[in-house]
């Protein structure tokens, strides 16, 4: 402030006026976020269409964990600077809050509705879901994640529940397999756009032709897909974990991947959510030591190193 005196001193009255207004506009705007903290956002050269959004690191949603509007909150402000879009998977236990923040973020919003056997708990997810795009929170509907490869629900009874969120006129899909979506084509009929998950990792393949495997698989949807977009709804590489046949988890090969897929992303003008923003370490109970390294960020929130690289185009 010391500064802006000695300057102001050779302004006239009407400028040292405007010199203090912009000065007080530019604190204001910095410290408007997390509770009069300095909130300076980087600026990167490409930002990501869409990434994966879970807040739950050590909390484990499958024992009924609750995420804060608070964490959300935080989470959502370490990532909006890079990317465009988020999806999330579910519409209770605190989830119903992040497509609200998102948007008040300039994110659009990809907002799911998590669906299972119990199908109490499924009318819940899709009526929270529904209140959500009545109430304009919403630019994409997914109705449930991967429910037929894990054969949680039938093909007629996921049709049932798209057709409930489509009465909203908001565009609306499930997320699923591409092998699963191949083998559904009644699900697809559906579909507003096809939203399927590409895991090269999980499929055994190795890094250096892990962008070729992917790109047959999405060609053979799209060609099953008729005039309906293609997105891919996952995709991503861990960056520690056991080995899959050929398959190798590490953090050279999680930068690898996305650098490459982005890239033919990118080329091929294809839109995309990338798997996921951060580690979760709750997921190797369920997916082994690699299910809680899918993460850009860390479970410590600091990005991965050599992750930057993809950001700046």
């Amino acid at each position: 402030m010391l500064m802006v005196s000695k300057v102001s001193l050779f302004l006239g009255q009407g400028e040292r006026t405007v010199l203090l207004t912009l000065i007080g506009c530019l604190f204001l705007l910095l410290t408007s976020c997390g509770g009069g903290g300095i909130a300076i956002h980087p600026q990167v050269e490409y930002r990501l269409h869409g990434l994966c959004f879970s807040p739950y690191i050590e909390l484990d949603p499958n024992q009924g964990a609750v995420v804060s509007a608070e964490r959300i909150a935080e989470f959502l402000d370490i990532i909006a600077p890079y990317c465009r879009w988020i999806r999330t998977f579910g519409a209770t236990h605190g989830l119903e809050e992040a497509p609200k923040l998102a948007k008040k973020r300039g994110l659009f919003v990809a907002a799911g509705c998590w669906l299972s056997s119990d199908k109490n708990t499924n009318e819940i997810e899709v009526n929270n879901l529904i209140k959500l795009i009545k109430e304009g929170w919403v630019d994409l509907a997914i109705v449930g994640s991967e429910v037929l490869f894990r054969h949680d629900l039938t093909e007629d009874e996921i049709i049932y529940y798209i057709r409930k969120v489509k009465e909203t006129g908001i565009p609306s899909t499930t997320n699923d397999t591409w092998a699963e979506l191949l083998e559904h084509p009644r699900v697809m009929q559906e579909c507003d756009v096809i939203f399927a998950n590409f895991y090269p990792y999980w499929e055994g393949v190795s890094i250096e032709q892990a962008i070729q495997s992917l790109q047959e698989n999405y060609k053979r949807l799209k060609s099953s897909a008729g005039n309906k977009e293609v997105i891919v709804g996952e995709t991503g590489w861990p960056s520690a974990g056991n080995p899959l046949n050929n398959a190798v988890p590490s953090l050279e090969n999680a930068v690898s991947y996305i650098l490459q897929f982005v890239s033919w992303a990118k080329r091929e003008n294809i839109k995309y959510f990338y798997f996921e923003a951060f580690d979760e370490p709750w997921k190797a109970k369920y997916e082994g030591p690699q299910g809680a390294h899918w993460g850009i960020w860390d479970e410590k929130l600091k990005m991965k190193p050599g992750m930057i690289k993809v950001f700046n185009g």
